[in-house]
């Protein structure tokens, strides 16, 4: 008896201190911006991203954090009409138009690599 209940005892034991392997969101530091001395981390369980036949889309949250204090989150929606280049906005934007993206682009770049998109860059732009 005593040892089915050392037995039971380790197997639970084992069961709560061995990871299990499930996914957990996270923020990810992709950037640090001079200017504004802040760090960029992207919310990588925000990334959500749409395609059809003529655009192709995601979005994704970030936050911006100063000496180890969160300054403000900024949802960004990124877009590629057709063979145009890449656009974005903000949250933070004000008005109801896009920019062009500029490469090397952190938060860019991190979200195509982890959707799985391909990118190139050409003259200024992302295509």
């Amino acid at each position: 008896m005593k040892k089915l209940i050392l037995m039971v005892t380790l197997i639970v034991t084992a069961a709560v201190l061995i990871p299990t392997g499930a996914c957990e969101a996270k923020d990810v530091w992709v950037a640090h911006w001079n200017a504004e001395d802040v760090d960029i981390y992207v919310m990588d369980d925000t990334i959500a991203s749409g395609a059809s036949d003529t655009v192709k889309h995601f979005k994704v949250s970030t936050k911006e954090v100063r000496n180890g204090e969160l300054i403000r989150r900024i949802d960004w929606t990124f877009s590629k009409y057709k063979t145009d280049m890449w656009r974005y906005e903000t949250s933070a934007m004000k008005g109801t138009h896009t920019t062009v993206v500029i490469p090397r682009d952190e938060i860019f770049e991190f979200c195509m690599n982890a959707l799985g998109w391909s990118y190139r860059i050409k003259d200024f732009w992302y295509y």
